[in-house]
């Protein structure tokens, strides 16, 4: 069996392919940030295409594809897009996005070609590795602080989901009027504008 496994962050994207063995390849490149809504993706789909190219493998026979990527999430028509700040130029009118996106779809384009698609927030995702790996307490936050700031929240040994996948996506909530505590997103005096 054969899967494949996303990492969308707001700079870099990475794909892998890996066998009950553990990860076969690994790919990164910068994301995408202009053409159409469905351009990152597509640009998923085309990272998993070149890890299948250098291993030689049939794109067919990979059909179980996991996830993680920056938020927040939203649901249209049932199925988990996307709307990340520090990617969607239309949705705080930043000067350094050049697009006008206020929502990217993702499950829709990626089970186009996957039977099996999984996607959780890269806080979530780190929360679980941390958990499965490093035995976190019953009662953990897990931070990534990167491009953008999120966290991934366990209450009494339970990882919070949240409605639409985003229960600790607190980066772009509005702590500050202050002007000087200026977002990448555009925002003024969110929690990523202060730090």
């Amino acid at each position: 069996m054969l899967i494949a496994a996303l990492d969308i962050g707001g700079t870099k994207m990475a794909a892998c392919i890996a066998n009950a063995s553990g990860p076969l390849l690994r790919v990164t490149q910068a994301t995408q940030r202009s053409g159409p809504p469905d351009s990152i993706a597509r640009q998923g789909l085309r990272l998993i295409d070149t890890c299948c190219e250098q291993l030689g493998i049939d794109p067919a026979l990979v059909d179980r594809l996991g996830v993680s990527s920056c938020g927040p999430f939203a649901l249209r028509d049932g199925l988990l897009g996307f709307m990340p700040p520090n990617l969607c130029g239309g949705l705080a009118k930043g000067d350094d996005l050049p697009n006008d996106w206020t929502f990217l779809p993702l499950e829709s384009i990626l089970r186009e070609r996957f039977s099996t698609v999984s996607i959780v927030n890269d806080c979530v995702a780190g929360l679980h590795g941390e958990r499965a790996l490093a035995h976190a307490p019953a009662n953990t936050i897990y931070v990534t602080w990167s491009t953008g700031i999120g966290f991934g929240l366990c209450v009494d040994g339970h990882i919070l989901n949240g409605k639409a996948n985003n229960a600790g996506h607190a980066s772009h909530m509005l702590l500050t009027d202050d002007e000087a505590a200026r977002c990448g997103c555009g925002n003024q005096g969110d929690l990523e504008g202060l730090l």
